[in-house]
């Protein structure tokens, strides 16, 4: 009998074939093949086949318009089991209806795939030969969805197991055997290659309806999916992000929200006999390429080495910039595919070092996502030195979903970022901006600008940005009374004047009005931790020390003792308040002027009895320890609230 042999297409148009498979139990199995068109409004219905091809070896024959076809013996066990022994199928199925040989046309069949499978009545998924495990597991599935589908609620996983349930104890099987072998069989079927094959995800996300079919039995595809969860199976990754894709499933999820670069990341495990399908079998269903497009990526082509499919596909994943050839050198599919997700943080990472906004626009509506992190900043900077500002300045432009800067990147930024970048970046990550340490610090390292910085954080409202405790520990060294007033009128978290704030604010030159402003705003949410209140000592004397402290206190009485071994009195004094709040800062700065430095260390040790000014005259004694330079060693961890 002569071989079969392939009439051209049309190559313009949306033509293709479809078989004719005819009925039978036994014998040969024979089809027509004949040309159809996606265009036509009266094409046959049809069904489409998806299938592991296995082994393309074409060992086994059929008869096609009356000659031989030679096919691979995975496809001969399918069409099998698929034809009917009554009625003819109309079917398409790619080994068959594209001539595999004509590399002009498969390139243009490969590109219609996915209006084939939504053109089909349904996709048909052959799982393989049966076993009696998988009969049994396909035999109930198929009985719950007879019960299930009456439910008005169909995807109520509640009412399944409620329904598999009964069906396992009206089986009339010992219900521990009748678990083994669906279980049995439901791994059979999850390991079937079918699930490795890249070309699956087009194949399904397409199909209006889908069936599995394992030997003569089937049940919707969708059932699958509920089936993993019935009999308590965990599929692996890779399996379950097919099965998410099976149409009615109530997991499904469009495959069309991934970008080129997910997908390809996410599958690149998959199989395919032909190394270039890796690429091509992914192109229909990636949102960020159009079919449209003039591109080199735009439709199939079989035409291309691999090697030059590589390189096109580093083009278009990152524009072929001169980085991206030394980080990802890989010429083979198989090797650029290893290396991408571990290397593509490295690229885009230098994309955004090299600052040219038009890369990085490009890449953003390609779905690529860019985080500038404070590594990115500081790298930056180590490559373009005085530059960062102005590449600062065009990434704070930037609007996308896709870009974003950290927390600690935006806090790096303010070490280089001028006025109007500084304002662009609050708008856009305000809200997670917090003025602590290392925002502080990148502050402190400007060589200009800063208090217009600082002074645009504080007036901040959109919302205000709130002051950490190490924040105001580090920015009392340099901020200007008026704006440590402001800014601490604007929080509402509590604070601790520790001995390390008011050291950080004795190094500001104006200390005296700076550590005024936090005497000052000690209430409600402020604590002086006892350190805190040592510290003092070493700016005020005992007089000043008591006009301080009776601004909080309705009476102090303290007793200090004098230097070893002379333990004797030094002196005591108690103190009423009666002075108002200006009047005492008026005395406490005029004392302060007037203080001789040599006296505020005769003081070792102090008790000091306080009636607290809330009426309940509470009486705290406290002991402390100075001992010159090593006084703080000694201190309690005691905090007044005051």
């Amino acid at each position: 009998m002569d071989l079969f042999l392939y009439e051209p297409l049309d190559l313009t148009g949306k033509s293709f074939r479809l078989l004719m498979l005819h009925p039978g139990s036994t014998g040969e199995i024979s089809c027509d093949i004949f040309e159809a068109s996606l265009d036509s409004d009266g094409i046959i219905p049809y069904e489409a086949l998806s299938y592991a091809w296995g082994s393309i070896d074409v060992s086994a024959s059929i008869i096609a318009n009356g000659k031989t076809l030679c096919i691979t013996k995975n496809l001969f066990t399918a069409l099998t089991y698929l034809r009917d022994d009554h009625v003819s199928k109309v079917m398409w199925i790619d080994a068959v209806c594209i001539d595999q040989s004509n590399v002009a046309e498969r390139g243009h069949q490969v590109g219609q795939m996915a209006g084939i499978y939504r053109g089909a009545e349904q996709v048909i998924i052959w799982l393989g030969p049966p076993t009696h495990g998988t009969n049994l597991l396909l035999g109930c599935l198929k009985e719950l969805h007879k019960s299930w589908a009456r439910q008005k609620s169909r995807n109520s996983l509640v009412q399944a197991q409620d329904q598999w349930t009964k069906l396992r104890q009206n089986s009339g099987l010992d219900q521990a055997v009748l678990v083994n072998l669906q279980r049995r069989g439901l791994d059979s079927l999850l390991r079937q290659t079918w699930f490795t094959r890249i070309w699956v995800l087009q194949e399904v996300s397409n199909a209006r309806a889908a069936s599995i079919y394992c030997g003569r039995q089937s049940v919707q595809a969708y059932m699958l999916n509920i089936a993993a969860k019935l009999v308590g199976i965990v599929p692996n990754a890779g399996c379950q992000a097919v099965l998410d894709l099976l149409p009615e499933s109530f997991t499904r999820r469009s495959p069309r929200k991934n970008v080129l670069l997910t997908l390809l990341q996410k599958f690149r495990n998959s199989k395919a006999s032909d190394p270039r399908d890796m690429v091509y079998a992914l192109l229909a269903i990636a949102s960020d390429v159009s079919q449209n497009d003039s591109g080199s990526l735009s439709s199939p082509d079989y035409f291309k080495t691999e090697e030059h499919l590589v390189q096109d596909l580093k083009t278009y994943l990152f524009l072929d910039l001169q980085y991206c050839r030394i980080i990802i050198p890989e010429r083979t599919m198989a090797s650029f595919l290893e290396a991408l997700p571990r290397q593509t943080a490295a690229i885009l990472h230098s994309v955004l070092v090299a600052g040219v906004t038009s890369h990085v626009l490009t890449l953003l509506e390609r779905g690529k996502k860019f985080t500038v992190s404070k590594a990115v900043v500081d790298e930056i900077w180590k490559e373009e030195g005085l530059g960062t500002t102005k590449v600062l300045s065009n990434l704070a432009q930037i609007e996308h979903r896709n870009f974003h800067f950290t927390q600690e990147g935006v806090e790096s930024s303010f070490q280089f970022s001028d006025l109007a970048t500084t304002q662009s970046l609050l708008s856009r990550f305000g809200e997670c901006i917090q003025i602590n340490h290392p925002l502080a610090v990148a502050l402190l390292r400007r060589k200009d600008g800063r208090d217009q910085i600082l002074m645009l954080l504080i007036k901040w409202d959109k919302p205000s940005i709130p002051l950490t405790q190490d924040g105001l520990a580090a920015l009392v060294k340099v901020i200007d009374p008026a704006s440590l007033q402001m800014l601490l009128k604007k929080q509402t978290r509590s604070y601790q004047i520790t001995d390390e704030v008011l050291e950080e604010a004795s190094r500001n030159r104006k200390e005296g009005k700076i550590i005024l402003i936090l005497l000052d705003s000690v209430g409600d949410r402020t604590e002086f931790e006892m350190s805190g209140l040592l510290w003092l000592l070493r700016f005020f004397d005992k007089k000043e020390l008591m006009l301080l402290l009776v601004s909080y206190f309705t009476k102090v009485s303290i007793v200090a003792l004098g230097l070893p071994p002379d333990e004797s009195v030094c002196w005591s004094t108690e103190l009423v308040s009666g002075l108002g709040s200006l009047s005492n800062r008026k005395k406490i700065e005029f004392i302060r002027e007037n203080t001789d430095p040599d006296k505020r260390f005769d003081v070792v040790a102090i008790r000091m009895e306080a009636e607290f000014i809330n009426g309940l005259c509470v009486y705290t004694t406290f002991d402390w320890v100075s001992l010159h330079t090593s006084m703080l060693r000694h201190v309690t961890n005691s905090k007044w609230n005051i």
